[in-house]
């Protein structure tokens, strides 16, 4: 499908006008891949979580209490 511009007084391309089916085919896309983001993201958090506990087992990652952390917030 061919797209259609707006162009302003200057003769600029201000805006573009796609079909309905393109637009929410467009949409569709991006769900998916905020989905993917989201997973992806969470896959990080779960393998840091989990370097994090090997560096503690080996000694190498300093930890602190939850009292000390208590302490600090006041």
């Amino acid at each position: 499908m061919k797209h259609q511009y707006v162009i302003n007084s200057k003769g600029q391309r201000t805006g573009v006008i796609v079909s309905l089916k393109e637009w929410n085919a467009l949409n569709l896309e991006i769900d998916k891949l905020k989905r993917e983001l989201q997973e992806l993201e969470l896959t990080m958090r779960y393998k840091n979580a989990f370097e994090d506990a090997d560096l503690f087992r080996q000694g190498s990652l300093k930890t602190y209490s939850i009292d000390s952390l208590l302490n600090d917030l006041k």
